[in-house]
This record gives C-alpha cells, structure tokens and sequence, in this order.
C-alpha cells in the first residue's frame, strides 16, 4: 500500500506544480503580473508560498524513496514525511476556507 499511496503523492503533487505554472503564464499571457494589482500580487505569492511547500515535500518523498534518510530509520521518515504532508493539506484547507469566508463578507 505504501508505494501506491506514496506514487499517487508524487504524481500528484508534480501535476499541482505543473498547473500552477500553466495558470501563471496564461495570467502573465493576460497581463496580469506580479506587480499589476495587489490582488495579483497576493496570488502570485500565496501560490508561490504553497508551491515552495509543495517542492519540500516532494523532495522528502524523494528522500524517503531513495534511501537518503542517514540520521533516521526508514519507518521513521515515512512517518515525518507522511506528518508533513497531513500538515501542509491541513493548513492549506485551513487558509482556503479563511479565504472563502472572507470573501463572503
């Protein structure tokens, strides 16, 4: 079960990256940049934010798969990884739902 779950992690968060990098050159394309508005500006960090998130657990999963835990038994790795990823997912709802509200208001 692990490698399934640890594959569909993987493929998953690269397909995340992928698409956040699609959406910011067709808005780039649009002529909404960095510096364009401050909404602009929020979005581009706060996916930036997420996609540097999105690189660290990534490369942990790397870590993991490829043996490069030294300091830690493998079970163990598994088990930061697997608590980082179940933490990063938490806070991103968290902030997504923060967001959602404050737009209602």
């Amino acid at each position: 079960g692990f490698r399934r779950w640890w594959t569909a992690t993987a493929v998953l968060g690269i397909a995340f990256l992928a698409g956040l990098w699609l959406a910011w050159r067709q808005l780039s394309a649009a002529g909404v940049h960095l510096a364009s508005n401050p909404g602009s500006s929020f979005f581009y960090v706060f996916t930036a934010a997420m996609g540097l998130h999105l690189l660290g657990g990534i490369a942990a999963l790397l870590a993991v798969a490829f043996r490069v835990t030294h300091r830690m038994t493998r079970a163990t790795a598994i088990e930061v990884v697997g608590t980082y990823w179940h933490f990063m997912a938490g806070i991103w709802m968290a902030l997504f739902l923060f967001l959602l509200m404050g737009n209602r208001a």
